[in-house]
């Protein structure tokens, strides 16, 4: 590979333009004059053409299956009151006459006049069941077809860590809140596409955004899919696959550990969730959400919590926990901090998914616990008005990328999808601008961060996360080849201009995987050497 602008480990490489690889491995970086003689008749040539070329992009936290899946589902973005949602639910409907659950994703009820419910469904869907999840996946909006087939009732008693919203009467209003969704997961399975080939039709679109790995947090289905996706010869993509809770007694008693596997793939954290969401104002809060009483949800009371993460931690095996508000985030890290010196002789650190409000007090005891900070910059810009509009004051801590930075934690970026697109190039300009979508000034500024960490925080901080590092997220001699050469030089691009960069070439242990010209490399150098 000629002509390369390097990044690797936080910098550009000045001097170094030139890139080795064989046997899926990087084998040289340095000067071009210095590589020249490892080139031979039949050795494959690329150009960067003055390009960044930068080690894979890892997306730290994904749910690939449910997001290939997603595709195909009516899609309700950007639905700005409940009569667009039932239009798109309608049009969908009188496209696909078939008997099958219509499921749909992605409706903000924030700020809609009108809340969801079941009758305003059940008139454009009938009795056929219909499923639509909310743009947090943490609410679940059915129709009265749905509620009978999945047993809900009046009768039903709201679950453990869930609410079934209900009317004055009492009867559900068919808006199913955290844990009262889990009673639809047969409905939604049988509604599914299969697996297999949807993440089959998923990967070129991950390569085309530059991921040629991501850390997971799906079930047994799931791992079979993308244990079967990583397997051969010639692996397309990198997983790190986290274990749901639910499986931990499994685990523990087939002698799981995290680490376990090979670099294509292997066994990721124990994933727990101690909270909700921001969006269903279900996340913990220390203090209550603007203009209310609500102060969120434990999903796992605190107690509970730090006995599972220290059985867990005993065992071998890593946690990664959802917290998204800052009581969530101080009940993660007391649970971490109490299960003692075992913490520290894990294969991989401990995990915080998300950490969208942290209190300053909490702020250090990430460094000082080796608590991974696993973030989603497109999530900043994309709640941007609704942490405006339930925290308030707080929301100027939110999303705290550059505070946690100075203060040593590590970061892991990634999208959340389905819940955000897994788009690279997108999640780049949210973290060094945190623009939203169509506005005109950044949403807390003091947080952006650099490119270059950025950057580090899709290649190393995952790689340093999964405990590759650095066999993976680098550009080095021995590292495995996992290579995006861009279109363009990332660091010339002004800020706002980053998300429409793109890859040209895609590189996974040492194969081309994606190329956006036909010819992306050529054969043959003139007097080369083996």
């Amino acid at each position: 590979m000629r002509n390369a602008r390097l990044w690797t480990s936080g910098a550009v490489r000045d001097g170094i333009d030139t890139l080795a690889i064989a046997g899926g491995r990087i084998v040289a970086c340095g000067a071009a004059r210095h590589l020249e003689p490892l080139a031979g008749p039949h050795t494959q040539v690329l150009d960067a053409a003055g390009a960044t070329v930068t080690p894979g992009i890892v997306d730290a936290h994904v749910h690939l299956v449910d997001w290939a899946r997603a595709i195909g589902e009516v899609a309700l973005d950007g639905c700005a009151t409940r009569a667009d949602a039932i239009a798109r639910v309608a049009a969908h409907a009188a496209r696909d006459t078939g008997g099958a659950p219509i499921v749909g994703r992605g409706f903000d009820s924030n700020g809609w006049d009108e809340p969801p419910a079941r009758d305003a469904l059940d008139r454009v869907t009938g009795s056929r069941p219909a499923l639509l999840h909310s743009h947090d996946y943490h609410s679940l909006w059915v129709n009265s077809a749905a509620l009978a087939a999945c047993g809900i009732g009046r009768d039903t008693p709201d679950p453990a860590g869930g609410r079934i919203v209900r009317d004055a009467a009492g009867e559900p209003t068919g808006l199913l809140l955290e844990h009262a969704v889990r009673p639809c997961a047969a409905l939604l399975e049988a509604a599914a596409v299969d697996p297999a080939a949807a993440v089959a039709r998923a990967l070129p679109l991950l390569h085309a955004r530059g991921v040629t790995g991501v850390h997971d947090f799906e079930g047994p289905l799931a791992m079979r899919v993308l244990r079967d996706a990583c397997g051969g010869a010639a692996p397309r993509l990198r997983v790190l696959m986290h274990l749901a809770h639910a499986r931990l007694d499994e685990a523990i008693a087939l002698g799981l550990t995290s680490g376990i596997g090979d670099d294509a793939f292997r066994i990721g954290a124990i994933k727990l969730f101690a909270d909700g969401t921001l969006g269903s104002r279900t996340a913990a809060m220390l203090a209550a959400y603007d203009g209310t009483q609500e102060t969120g949800m434990d999903l796992i009371p605190p107690v509970e919590l730090a006995a599972i993460v220290r059985r867990a931690v005993d065992a071998g095996l890593s946690v990664a926990i959802h917290a998204i508000g800052d009581r969530a985030v101080r009940s993660s890290l007391d649970a971490f901090e109490a299960a003692g010196p075992a913490l520290a002789r894990l294969a991989m650190p401990p995990r915080i998914e998300h950490a969208q409000l942290v209190d300053a007090a909490d702020v250090p005891r990430f460094a000082r616990l080796g608590v991974v900070a696993s973030m989603q910059p497109s999530h900043a810009t994309a709640d941007a008005a609704l942490a405006h509009r339930h925290w308030g004051g707080r929301a100027a801590a939110s999303y705290p990328w550059r505070t946690l930075l100075d203060r040593g934690a590590r970061l892991a970026f990634g999208s959340d999808a389905p819940v955000e697109p897994p788009d690279a190039p997108a999640g780049l300009a949210a973290a060094v601008t945190r623009v939203p979508p169509g506005a005109a000034s950044a949403f807390t500024p003091e947080q952006r961060v650099t490119l270059d960490e950025a950057l580090s925080a899709y290649t190393e901080g995952p790689a340093r996360a999964a405990g590759t590092w650095p066999r993976t997220g680098a550009l080095e001699p021995g590292a495995i080849a996992d290579v995006v050469v861009w279109n363009e030089d990332l660091h010339a691009l002004p800020p706002g201009r980053l998300a429409a960069a793109a890859p040209a070439t895609v590189i996974v242990a040492g194969g081309v995987v994606h190329s956006a010209s036909e010819s992306p490399v050529t054969a043959g150098v003139p007097g080369g050497g083996r």
